[in-house]
């Protein structure tokens, strides 16, 4: 685990992981910090300790230019303080907090800390994304229930300094991401009592069953024992028809894949199967309506760079 003994240093050191943002921490006593990074796909898990810090992301930081991030930390040891939009919370160990990169923010540990800090781009929320986002700077109990056993998988994956690419990551990535949804639109399929929040946990699902050709509306729908016209009422109170959402969906993650340098020796029809596509015939039609450009074009794209 690498070691930093100035704030500069440690802000140097991670300021890859996130969009721009400034460290501060006091000069009146000696500063020690230390982190530990996991890369899953498209997200970042990093294990941090550190003396007391302030961590601030300003208007002036924010680039239309820069990915938007849902920057979700679980907080472990040390009292925090927290602030996003109207909110300002003192913030004990135990829970969840979340942050939208997108606007400005302010995290400053009182005394020591000992943090897992998870990023995840904002798209691979989906619909769910503006959820997380309403609750920024919101603590969630993360010490009992459903929500203990995500914060474990959250603490286990950033224990180790590794990164994991490739078919293996993203699926990790997906699986990660629903995990996320869960704990903060609050409860498992099985106890879902509002219909917001069962049209939250099926998008969930969803995401995590995106390489299953049979993920379909009807399958869906008897998954969580509803009709096939409720689902639709549900979807619609997340502005999403759910087939042409799968569809997006999983183009996103072929594009993704053919950009990948290290699936180059893929064919277009194994990444198609890999995300659930077993009949790829139009898939380059279709990556050209969503992105402009044919499968063929985007792994070109991809080489040239």
């Amino acid at each position: 685990m690498p070691h930093f003994a100035q704030v500069e240093d440690f802000q140097e050191a991670t300021q890859w992981q996130f969009p721009p943002m400034r460290m501060t921490a006091p000069k009146d006593t000696p500063y020690r910090a230390a982190a530990v990074d996991s890369v899953i796909g498209p997200m970042m898990a990093m294990r941090v300790s550190c003396s007391r810090t302030r961590l601030r992301r300003s208007p002036p930081m924010i680039s239309s230019g820069d990915e938007p991030y849902l920057k979700v930390i679980l907080h472990r040891r040390g009292t925090l303080v927290a602030a996003q939009d109207d909110r300002r919370v003192q913030v004990s160990p135990g829970g969840l907090l979340a942050f939208d990169t997108s606007r400005p923010y302010e995290l400053a540990g009182l005394d020591p800390c000992d943090l897992i800090v998870i990023g995840m781009p904002r798209s691979m929320a989906g619909p769910s994304a503006d959820l997380i986002s309403r609750q920024a700077a919101v603590p969630v109990a993360a010490d009992h229930g459903i929500r203990s056993v995500i914060a474990a998988f959250f603490s286990g994956l950033a224990r180790e300094n590794e990164e994991v690419h490739g078919p293996g990551g993203a699926r990790l990535a997906d699986a990660a991401a629903s995990l996320l949804i869960t704990a903060f639109s609050g409860l498992p399929p099985e106890r879902v009592e509002s219909p917001t929040g069962l049209a939250e946990q099926i998008l969930s699902y969803a995401l995590a069953n995106l390489h299953d050709p049979g993920l379909s509306a009807g399958a869906v729908a008897r998954r969580f024992g509803i009709s096939l016209r409720y689902l639709h009422a549900l979807m619609r109170t997340q502005d999403v028809r759910f087939s042409a959402w799968v569809r997006s969906q999983r183009l996103k993650r072929i594009r993704q894949d053919l950009l990948d340098p290290r699936l180059s020796n893929w064919t277009v029809g194994a990444v198609a199967v890999r995300w659930g596509i077993h009949d790829p015939a139009h898939l380059s039609r279709a990556l050209r309506a969503e992105f402009g450009h044919s499968a063929a074009e985007i792994r070109a794209s991809a080489a040239g760079r």
